[in-house]
């Protein structure tokens, strides 16, 4: 079995507000062909869980009983450690881990746990080399999810990975960023950057990939912007769908907060985030998903459990 966790950073499920001069909800402006094909609509936060003829969506509690709004460096934690990290810290943190929460993130990293137990990962995400160099020198920002695969010494991907089809890229998933500073790599698709993440999955037990997008322009609310984002994604769906085997593969798209789903604000949500999931064992993952905190467990119990 194949997991194939994508993170969409900032992604809630919005208020059931159709398109129209007056709509919050930017998903029902843009196409999502992948979305609506899975579940015949635009899911919404009214809907519950969702069933689609290969699809499964489930609510997912991005709040996980502390009072303030959701932010990155503590429910990214919370996914990649099954450690309800804003109770273990007390407080919504973020966007980048505290000392708390890297050292949550040492201990319980779901890469980690997994390396352990004799399974295979990947972090499928390119770096550029300035990145790297500054990783080295212990100067580089990390997310959460970085420091869950620095965790367990996942390899890093570079240019090379990402010339080869061997990783995608976190910002324009058509890699138009590396090609204008000069870096020999193709453009692409953003559907075929989701088969290019398909396939390494497909090497692995379990494979992460970060997509920061959708919370950058969650924080500008540029409807432009918006839409263009959405679509780059729910393009990276499609290609993943297309790729994938679905006795062999799981894939579990989710978030750690609700942003860009709703454009009349600037910041982050209280809406639950959707746990998306399409393949292999949906229904047992389904049935064991209800917060944060049940995401990473959730992973290692399917593939121990197989």
């Amino acid at each position: 079995m194949h997991i194939l966790l994508v993170f969409c950073d900032g992604v809630g499920l919005g208020a059931n507000d159709p398109a129209s001069s007056s709509s919050t909800n930017p998903f029902f402006h843009a196409p999502m062909q992948t979305l609506r094909a899975w579940f015949g609509k635009i899911p919404t936060r009214d809907d519950g869980v969702l069933f689609g003829e290969n699809a499964i969506l489930v609510p997912t509690d991005a709040c996980l009983g502390v009072n303030g709004l959701p932010q990155s460096g503590t429910g990214q934690t919370t996914i990649f450690t099954g450690v309800n990290a804003p109770a273990a810290i007390g407080e919504h943190y973020g966007p980048y881990p505290n000392e708390a929460l890297r050292a949550l993130l040492k201990r319980d990293s779901v890469f980690l746990r997994l390396e352990r137990l004799g399974f295979h990962t990947a972090f499928a995400n390119a770096y550029p080399p300035f990145f790297l160099e500054r990783l080295k020198l212990r100067q580089a920002r990390r997310t959460a999810t970085l420091q869950a695969a620095l965790a367990a010494k996942i390899k890093v991907r570079d240019v090379d990975d990402l010339a080869r089809g061997e990783a995608v890229s976190g910002l324009a998933m058509d890699n138009r960023y590396w090609v204008e500073q000069g870096a020999p790599v193709p453009l692409i698709t953003p559907y075929s950057a989701g088969q290019n993440l398909m396939r390494l999955a497909q090497n692995f037990s379990f494979t992460a990939f970060e997509y920061a997008p959708t919370d950058m322009v969650g924080h500008k609310t540029d409807r432009a912007d918006v839409l263009a984002t959405l679509n780059e994604i729910d393009a990276c769906w499609g290609g993943i769908a297309a790729q994938m085997d679905a006795a062999n593969d799981l894939v579990i798209i989710t978030s750690d907060h609700g942003n860009v789903e709703d454009w009349s604000v600037k910041g982050h949500t209280l809406n639950p985030v959707p746990t998306i999931l399409l393949g292999a064992r949906r229904e047992k993952a389904a049935q064991q998903i209800h917060s944060l905190a049940d995401i990473a467990p959730t992973i290692v119990k399917l593939l121990t459990d197989e």
